[in-house]
């Protein structure tokens, strides 16, 4: 073990070393050429809305000034939204705008944002945060606009990309009557998983048969079915899979749930790759993060750690409007592409936490997000692993109809075991099971986000029993990540604003 011990020191100073390199006295020539060079191992992509292609790209000036920023920061990569929030880009700017970034040594795609068209949802939200300016998918006039937009992309582009208001929460009287006696996720799920095939992917073949169409998911990993998104039956029409990796101050609006801290962006990337979906990078923006560089770079952080090799910024306007965030991006280049060359190919290892495709949340909504802040390294599942060396169980394991018997057998191995209140009561026919010296419980009380409030010893007694089978002690507070990477190498980030 002190051999191990060593060499995880070793590692340690690197990755520091990494984290705090600046580029300071780089050129935009340096920048370019190095981002270009590493452009396999990590890749910076920008996104222009269609009301930016129009305001921006359509003149030669908008046109050179676009470029250069691409050049300055190390974009090697631009997508251009042909259509979003009811516009569509003019085909002109969007060719021209096209060819110009290609000449420039530039890759582009495109993207489409699927909303204000057809007809408006009337949210019914069926426990999942509404939100307006969603559509209804169930009107035939709404999958035929959608159609057509999808099309007009495909006719110019090679790649398009999804962004994450493909969903629905209409519960309006076609879409009542249309669903008949199935739950609300049952019918958005069908009936997405049909628009998908339909509508979009099989339309833009069609029309271009070298096209790859992507679909990207947002945070919300405990409502994807509550909105239309099968993340088991529905990545697999597409082409690829992009995830949301936006993280924001955790106590940015007093009223949100907190969900997107840090580790949520983490476990997204990690657990949708456990689906068997081919995943690209992920996708963040200045949104939320006030004027917290701190918190704007945990999302690159996060992307690279969950073995994203593309970073792609949402959205130009924004980002323009944002130079000390850039410029922070910019200085930490060199280290985040030695971070990525660090995971890339390395599995993860640590303490079993399975969340199956689907699964309902109930009362411990977002938990998986909180219990990775608590220095845990955890390795998202969509099934029960029966091998694992230690495991957390959260009401979300239920999904699997197998899965008492799959904990009894764990149980008898002797593996150490953390189980919230939510499941306990959920097995309570199950006294023998519960009742086991390798069982510890975490008590969630209805109220995932104040595990963050567990004082470092608290933590301490979960988190010394799961990492006993690792060899491994790890002392922190609240708020302080721990990843482990291969067989020497581990991670710690602390997203607390105090060293």
């Amino acid at each position: 073990m002190r051999k191990i011990i060593t060499q995880l020191k070793a590692t340690v100073v690197v990755l520091t070393l990494l984290l705090v390199s600046t580029t300071s006295g780089y050129s935009q020539t340096t920048v370019w050429n190095t981002m270009k060079s590493e452009n396999k191992v990590l890749k910076l992509s920008i996104w222009f809305t269609a009301q930016e292609v129009d305001k921006f790209l359509s003149t030669p000036q908008g046109m050179n000034e676009a470029v250069n920023w691409c050049k300055k920061y190390g974009a090697t990569k631009v997508h251009l939204e042909a259509f979003g929030r009811g516009l569509y880009a003019k085909r002109e700017t969007l060719i021209a705008a096209r060819d110009r970034f290609r000449k420039e040594g530039i890759e582009v795609a495109s993207g489409v944002t699927t909303t204000k068209f057809g007809k408006d949802a009337v949210n019914g939200g069926d426990g999942a945060v509404e939100w307006t300016g969603s559509q209804c998918y169930t009107n035939k006039g709404t999958q035929q606009e959608l159609q057509r937009l999808i099309e007009y992309t495909a006719s110019m582009f090679d790649e398009i990309i999804l962004d994450d208001w493909y969903f629905t929460q209409c519960q309006c009287d076609e879409c009542i009557k249309a669903r008949g006696d199935l739950s609300w996720p049952a019918y958005y799920t069908s009936l997405m998983t049909k628009v998908s095939r339909e509508r979009v992917v099989g339309p833009a073949h069609r029309v271009n048969p070298n096209v790859k169409v992507i679909i990207k998911y947002p945070q919300w990993y405990d409502q994807f079915h509550m909105r239309g998104y099968d993340v088991v039956g529905e990545p697999p029409i597409f082409d690829g899979l992009w995830i949301g990796t936006e993280d924001r101050n955790f106590e940015y609006d007093k009223n949100n749930l907190g969900y997107e801290i840090g580790y949520n962006a983490y476990f997204n990337m990690r657990w949708q790759a456990t689906l068997g979906v081919a995943k690209g990078g992920g996708w963040f923006d200045t949104g939320g993060t006030r004027t917290k560089v701190t918190t704007y770079m945990e999302q690159a952080r996060h992307t690279v750690l969950g073995e994203g090799n593309t970073m792609i910024l949402w959205s130009y306007g924004g980002h323009v409007g944002a130079p000390n965030k850039m410029d922070a991006l910019l200085k930490e280049y060199p280290g985040l592409i030695k971070l990525a060359k660090i995971v890339q190919g390395k599995p993860i290892k640590g303490v079993h936490m399975v969340k199956p495709g689907n699964s309902e949340p109930f009362e411990e909504t977002w938990l998986l997000s909180f219990l990775g802040e608590l220095g845990i390294p955890f390795v998202p599942a969509s099934v029960v692993d029966e091998k694992a060396k230690s495991a957390v169980f959260t009401v979300h394991a239920l999904k699997d109809p197998d899965f008492i018997d799959k904990f009894q057998r764990i149980v008898n191995k002797g593996t150490p075991l953390v189980l919230t209140d939510g499941l306990a009561k959920r097995m309570a026919d199950h006294p023998a099971f519960l009742n086991n010296a390798n069982v510890t419980f975490l008590p969630i009380k209805g109220s995932p986000k104040t595990v963050l409030n567990l004082t470092r010893e608290q933590i301490k007694v979960y988190r010394d029993k799961l990492l006993a089978p690792f060899e491994i002690k790890f002392d922190a507070p609240s708020k302080v990540e721990l990843y482990l990477f291969g067989d020497n190498t581990f991670v710690v980030e602390n997203i607390n604003e105090t060293a």
